[in-house]
């Protein structure tokens, strides 16, 4: 990063510089450009949330909102950026809904706010899908649903897909007459990523370059985009480069939660499958260390120590603690009492195996810590990007970054929001590893052991 006291982003005097290149409503009675009536504009992404949405609130003094007849028929283009070099966000959306309408002090104006959200979301709530998938990958079926027509899918425009990430093994799915996402939703929790990235950790999510379904794994391997730094006393503002990469507030959302985590099987948890037809059953384990030492991690050092408890077990050993049953067909395909000759009539495996202990692991270690912070806006984050963040320690004999909240983060969900006078992105960021490595209690020590057993305290 340079320290010139000249700005070398092009177009740009000061951080939270905008450039609104389009805000224009379609509506049956004709389209009207917003751009000067704009009061607010809100526009978000979740990667735990199918599609985006936002709002815009705009200042009214000559009742458009009666000239227009708004009904929630309309369709709005929101189209922003940074500078001219910058990547832009353009989007044509939906609007669906007008609410916080309410007269201003001067008793001419009202402000009132469009809701607006992905197309997809309400044709999503219209239709519904009966359809069988046999043999195929996941993500070709995903794919198939994103891309058909009534009444097996979306019908959405290829150009509108950044990534459909290729899936590993053949399933056979019936669509029992379900919503697209929904049945999206249920594919993608049995979805595979390639063999060496482990588990079942595929998302589908839309951000402002399309719909993506990809890997937690394969994201966090992603380059990061950028490194945020919280300094809150830097006050250099001739250097709009460190301005644009600082922080300006940060909140820590969730730091670690032992009992929580040990509750929902982040740590250790347990499968047990019975395939009913040839009546045998299977024990799947999950063990959180094991798990490290072979999937991709944002950051060098798990999330535990060597802490054992009072039965000489660590947090990932006593996997019983959280276990589940599921009927599955694990053992149909090699078993003695399928015809060998003629499988075609045997279902492909399901994986129950995989998906279920490994995914319920991964979905919660991806929020195991999670940060909210606000940058000066930049058109160029997106979920599912990652970034470096460096929040310096408030311990006064060193003056290093913090050891465990520093480091690489997935970006989670992102809010960009512009007013008359500012352009802010509130990020939420999480990991499920660390920078340095916990330290290890001494279970052998005496006074250690005690305490542990209940018997005594330092």
């Amino acid at each position: 990063m340079t320290t010139s006291t000249t700005p070398t982003v092009p177009g740009l005097r000061f951080s939270g510089d905008y450039s609104i290149e389009k805000l224009v409503i379609l509506t049956a009675a004709g389209a009207i450009d917003l751009k000067n009536m704009m009061v607010e504009l809100s526009y978000n992404e979740d990667i735990f949330s199918n599609t985006i949405n936002g709002y815009l609130m705009i200042g009214d003094s000559m009742g458009y909102i009666e000239l227009l007849n708004l009904l929630g028929n309309e369709f709005m283009r929101v189209s922003f950026k940074k500078a001219e070099d910058w990547r832009i966000i353009d989007k044509i959306v939906r609007v669906y809904k007008v609410d916080k309408r309410r007269l201003e002090n001067n008793m001419n104006t009202e402000t009132y706010s469009l809701y607006f959200c992905s197309e997809e979301a309400i044709l999503n709530e219209q239709y519904k899908i009966c359809k069988a998938y046999p043999g195929k990958t996941i993500s070709d079926n995903i794919y198939s649903i994103l891309t058909s027509s009534f009444p097996n899918g979306l019908g959405v425009d290829t150009q509108n897909i950044a990534q459909i990430e290729p899936t590993y093994g053949k399933y056979d799915f019936v669509v029992p007459t379900i919503k697209p996402f929904d049945a999206i939703n249920w594919m993608a929790s049995y979805a595979r990523p390639t063999p060496d990235k482990p588990g079942a950790d595929m998302l589908f999510f839309e951000n402002a370059d399309g719909f993506f379904f990809r890997s937690l794994q394969s994201m966090m391997a992603d380059a990061p985009y950028a490194n945020f730094a919280y300094n809150p006393k830097n006050t250099n503002r001739s250097d709009l480069n460190l301005q644009m990469f600082n922080v300006l507030t940060y909140e820590i959302l969730n730091s670690y939660d032992k009992l929580g985590e040990t509750i929902k099987g982040t740590f250790a948890n347990q499968l047990i499958s019975v395939d009913i037809l040839t009546r045998q059953t299977k024990v799947t384990p999950f063990d959180y260390a094991d798990y490290f030492n072979n999937a991709t991690n944002m950051n060098k050092f798990p999330l535990t120590n060597q802490f054992q408890n009072r039965f000489g077990h660590q947090v990932n050993q006593p996997s019983r603690g959280v276990q589940k049953l599921v009927f599955s067909n694990f053992s149909q395909k090699t078993s003695q009492y399928v015809d060998a000759i003629d499988t075609s009539s045997v279902a492909n495996d399901i994986y129950a195996e995989t998906y279920i202990p490994y995914r319920t692991a991964q979905l919660s270690l991806v929020n195991a810590i999670r940060l909210k912070i606000s940058v000066p806006g930049d058109t160029t984050l997106r979920v599912g990007t990652t970034i470096m963040f460096s929040l310096n320690s408030l311990n006064p004999t060193q003056k290093e970054l913090d050891k465990f909240y520093s480091g690489k983060y997935l970006i989670t969900a992102v809010r960009h929001l512009i007013n008359t006078s500012e352009y802010r992105t509130i990020l939420e960021i999480s990991k499920e590893s660390v920078s340095a490595d916990y330290a290890n209690p001494d279970n052998s020590a005496s006074i250690w052991k005690n305490t542990v057993a209940g018997k005594t305290i330092v």
